[in-house]
């Protein structure tokens, strides 16, 4: 996989657009990506009657395109967003799009196809060091000059670190890749490793469950990098569109461009600080990320509550310590409450209290050392749930904590709720003790 679009760039194609109902009719335009922004197509004329184009909101599912240099586009969602010159001769229309393929004209994200995709996170290249070169440097024999340097690649076994069957439609590999920017000359060579993921599927796919299987890759990542994660570059590749050259089929590659968030709230230099490196849960990654697709549906908004909690923000709320305590609550109702009520012999249709449950977890979890050393108080947690999510007056919650204390609550329980889920995906609690003491991550 080469790195050939940089979504933090503005980019411009140039050509012909029309709807895939009316290839004959094709009109000039501009379509623009605005990184962390939009994506606009600008057309100088209209697909159908202007007038009635520009009064009525005429939504587009798919528009193709034919770049001046002779790509194929497809665009989805697109809305219009423009107006016209009613001087002019010609109106100019504008279409705000989702998503733009490159390479192939789609009839929608839901047809489905003999795909693959490979994606790029940059976090991953940190989280998993690929060791695809090696930079070997000679001295003279004063040893103050340079007189031989020797870059080598170590692509073996095509570049795959780690192969996981995910089921038995998929399979998920961890690849090292090298990319390479220097002239014919040879000045100012840049030689770039990097680790990235490929997704295949023995079966036709659509891009839609690609796009999933992405989205949960990323919540990994997220997870262990302790921050909000987003890839950049998405690679589409077709079975059937190839090139055959001798005994060899080169595979076309289809890019597929979103609006890439690089939100100002996200750290400006890449995360070095990990919650767990791939080389700390080497040994058990296959049936970890095995377990972390296959997890039960009633766990996703669980873990959508841990990721969400991870967002680096400016500001803090209520709210935010809401997502966490519900998440541990959920995890407990889903996951705990029917084996700790048959264990006790409790009716099932009596109410677990929200002080029990934060007790039996923390039980559950008290050979976690970093657990133990958050010395939780759960009078402040049960106060502090019930005065922000039922708003009872202050004086019947007197351990209800505030400002930065809440916040601090909020940290140290976000640390139980870890516990839940990485035990829940497979994670014994003596790796997840080993994990928080790996981790060069100021977890509170």
């Amino acid at each position: 996989m080469s790195r050939k679009i940089n979504l933090e760039q503005q980019l411009e194609y140039k050509g012909y657009w029309y709807l895939p109902s009316s290839p004959d009719k094709k009109i000039a335009g501009i379509l623009t990506y605005y990184p962390n922004d939009k994506i606009v197509l600008e057309l100088i004329g209209c697909f159908n009657d202007p007038f009635i184009s520009l009064l009525e909101d005429n939504e587009e599912n798919v528009i193709y395109g034919k770049t001046s240099d002779a790509k194929d586009i497809t665009l989805l969602q697109c809305h219009p967003s423009g107006a016209a010159n009613f001087s002019a001769e010609f109106p100019i229309v504008k279409y705000s799009c989702n998503y733009i393929v490159i390479g192939k004209h789609i009839n929608s994200f839901d047809e489905r196809c003999k795909y693959w995709v490979s994606f790029r996170i940059p976090e991953l290249t940190l989280w998993c060091y690929p060791a695809a070169l090696t930079n070997n440097v000679m001295f003279n024999d004063k040893g103050n000059q340079i007189t031989k340097m020797i870059v080598s690649t170590n692509l073996d076994n095509d570049g795959i670190i780690c192969s996981v069957n995910i089921d038995d439609n998929t399979t998920l590999h961890l690849r090292r890749g090298v990319h390479y920017d220097g002239s014919m000359y040879f000045l100012n060579p840049q030689f770039e490793q990097y680790t990235y993921v490929e997704i295949i599927k023995q079966s036709e796919v659509s891009i839609n469950e690609l796009l999933s299987d992405i989205h949960t890759f990323e919540h990994f990542i997220s997870l262990a990098s302790f921050n909000i994660v987003e890839c950049t570059d998405i690679s589409l590749f077709d079975d059937g569109m190839f090139q055959q050259v001798e005994s060899r089929k080169h595979y076309k590659e289809i890019s597929l461009i979103h609006i890439y968030n690089k939100s100002a709230n996200r750290r400006s230099k890449l995360n070095r600080d990990f919650l767990f490196k791939y080389s700390t849960i080497k040994d058990v990654y296959p049936e970890i990320i095995r377990n972390w697709y296959n997890v039960p549906k009633n766990l996703y908004p669980i873990r959508h509550h841990l990721i969400s909690s991870l967002e680096n923000k400016s500001y803090y709320s209520s709210v935010d310590f809401l997502i966490i305590i519900q998440a541990i609550e959920g995890f407990w109702w889903r996951f705990r409450d029917k084996d700790y009520k048959k264990k006790n012999a409790i009716p099932r249709k009596k109410n677990t209290l929200l002080n029990t449950i934060i007790k039996e977890l923390l039980d559950e979890f008290s050979d976690i050392e970093l657990l133990n050393n958050c010395e939780i108080d759960i009078t402040e947690v049960v106060d502090s749930r019930h005065y922000y999510s039922h708003f009872v007056e202050q004086i019947k919650k007197p351990k209800k904590l505030d400002g930065w204390d809440l916040i601090a609550l909020a940290r140290r329980l976000r640390i139980l709720l870890i516990c839940c889920v990485l035990s829940f995906v497979g994670f014994q609690h003596s790796h997840i003790d080993t994990i928080f003491k790996k981790s060069n991550y100021r977890l509170q």
